[in-house]
């Protein structure tokens, strides 16, 4: 190798050295960038000191108006239906006794004055023997006798004292006689139908001149002189209302008239739709009240006051049971028990008079969480 050769690889290896070395001596004298301090987030949150009050528990919710009963009309016999003083019409009133419905029953009727005519018979041949077997109840059945009237139902069949006055009895068909006689009245019976309360016919079927069979529907009646308002109220709110309750129903006619009406009864269940509890409340209108099946209205309830309760918006409540104070500036959670709902606030109690409470809802808040309380 030349001398000129071996000059240039020193002087190569040589700047390789050198350059290598400026690196390390560059890399090693680097300054360390400090490291970023981690702040730590504070949330600003709504918050204010517990406030009580004492508030009015009245509640007013909005009902509809029932029929107290409602009945289906039906025919038990066949025949035709004839008229009486209440026609059959949709939207006719009656009063309780009317009759109502009336099949044809002249046949029926001629029947049954045939048999007593031939029980009185059945009567009036044992009389004799009465008198001489039997002295003792022969004026008995004699004034039984005398009672018998074939164009009124059959009177209560005298007490029978003894086994031999009722093998007589038995003996001469009297027994079998007067009862298959009291099965004919009960059929007879059958032929009408009378008026149970003051109504109306909801809806009409079958009219006077048509052709009832058993079991038909003839048509449909309501009561109009005791009604049912039925409310659905939220469970935490239905504890405050009991049977037995006056309440005020206000229709919403133009007057705003207002009804007295008694809770007669209160669901024990919750609807699993609307998650209520069903209250119903009867009213008896007068004449002049204009309340109708049907109707849309106001029922007040009236409740004993609330005392000492706290009123928080609903999204400041959590799990139903739970809100957040502010406690040296971190969330604390305090379990407390809600007492009335009152639209989109609850009242609640279990909260004291130093405590700053959360009044909007705290997105994945916990305890222990710093906040900040903004004005």
């Amino acid at each position: 190798m030349s001398r000129k050769h071996l000059i240039t690889i020193v002087g190569i290896i040589t700047l390789i050295g050198i350059a290598s070395f400026s690196t390390h001596t560059m890399l090693k004298n680097k300054p360390v960038p400090a490291k970023g301090i981690k702040k730590e987030k504070v949330l600003s949150i709504k918050a204010e000191k517990a406030h009580f009050v004492n508030v009015n528990n009245n509640q007013i919710y909005h009902g509809r108006v029932n029929a107290a009963q409602t009945y289906i009309l039906s025919t038990e016999v066949s025949g035709r239906i004839m008229n009486t003083n209440v026609a059959l019409k949709e939207g006719n009133t009656f009063r309780k006794g009317q009759k109502l419905v009336h099949i044809f029953s002249n046949d029926i009727e001629a029947t049954l004055k045939s048999q007593k005519s031939s029980f009185m018979n059945t009567i009036a041949s044992i009389l004799p023997d009465l008198k001489i077997d039997y002295k003792s109840e022969y004026e008995k059945w004699y004034g039984f006798f005398k009672q018998v009237n074939i164009a009124e139902p059959l009177p209560e069949l005298p007490a029978i004292n003894s086994e031999q006055e009722r093998l007589f009895l038995a003996s001469r068909n009297l027994i079998t006689e007067y009862y298959s006689i009291k099965q004919s009245e009960i059929n007879l019976a059958k032929y009408n139908i009378y008026a149970p309360f003051n109504g109306t016919f909801k809806s009409v079927r079958l009219e006077a001149g048509s052709i009832a069979s058993p079991g038909a529907e003839i048509g449909i009646i309501s009561r109009t002189d005791a009604l049912e308002v039925i409310v659905e109220v939220e469970p935490k709110n239905a504890k405050w209302i009991k049977s037995g309750d006056q309440v005020n129903v206000v229709t919403e006619s133009e007057d705003h008239s207002a009804i007295t009406g008694k809770v007669i009864r209160k669901a024990k269940i919750v609807d699993p739709q609307s998650q209520t509890i069903k209250i119903y409340v009867r009213i008896s209108p007068k004449n002049n009240d204009q309340i109708y099946e049907g109707q849309f209205v106001y029922v007040e309830f009236e409740g004993d006051e609330l005392k000492d309760v706290v009123e928080l918006p609903r999204e400041a409540i959590t799990d139903a049971k739970y809100v957040f104070i502010v406690k040296d500036n971190q969330l604390k959670q305090k379990e407390i028990d809600i007492i009335k709902t009152n639209g989109d606030s609850y009242y609640i109690q279990g909260v004291s008079s130093d405590d700053i409470i959360v009044t909007e809802s705290v997105f994945n808040g916990k305890e222990g969480m710093k906040v900040n309380i903004r004005s």
